[in-house]
């Protein structure tokens, strides 16, 4: 796997400005802009907080989210984000996605399919939270007319029939 890039909670306070380009003006945002208005709507908008030395994302209706980083390790530039928060026991919606727009889809670094290995690690990290089972995101890739549907990542009780690149169980959580 390519080392250019570890995962992280946060992100340095010197990386402001390019955390704020990949949260708020990302160049891929229109192809999920109703599905942000609508997380927006929702949970509330993603504000960036400063904590000492490092950057962190809050989300004003979730007051328990975390995020998970992709980081440059030789910039130390954040380059991807997963934003998350547990509703229950049981359930974890990711609230927000972004990738840069080099590692999106017809980008420059598309082939290090940064988008499914941050969803992956964020499945690693998910085996360290006792009781999650499932897990869905909140962006959709159909729009229902009610609100965005959400795209479920892992269920014990339909894995079968789910993408194995991104979906798991608790069973594999525990493994």
């Amino acid at each position: 796997m390519n080392r250019e890039v570890a995962f992280a909670s946060h992100v340095c306070r010197a990386q402001r400005g390019s955390l704020e380009s990949l949260i708020y003006f990302n160049a891929c945002q229109d192809r999920v802009a109703a599905s942000i208005v609508d997380a927006v709507e929702r949970f509330g908008p993603i504000e960036i907080v400063e904590d000492g030395e490092r950057l962190r994302v809050a989300v004003s209706g979730l007051p328990h989210a975390q995020a998970l980083f992709a980081v440059e390790t030789r910039t130390g530039r954040p380059v991807g984000v997963a934003v998350f928060a547990r509703a229950d026991l049981h359930y974890m919606t990711v609230v927000h996605l972004g990738v840069a727009s080099e590692f999106a889809a017809g980008g420059k670094r598309a082939h290090e399919q940064l988008l499914l290995r941050l969803l992956r690690e964020l499945r690693r990290s998910s085996r360290r939270i006792k009781g999650i089972e499932r897990c869905e995101l909140f962006y959709a890739h159909e729009r229902d007319r009610s609100g965005a549907r959400q795209r479920e990542l892992f269920d014990s009780r339909s894995f079968a029939a789910q993408s194995s690149a991104v979906a798991f169980t608790r069973s594999q959580i525990i493994q």
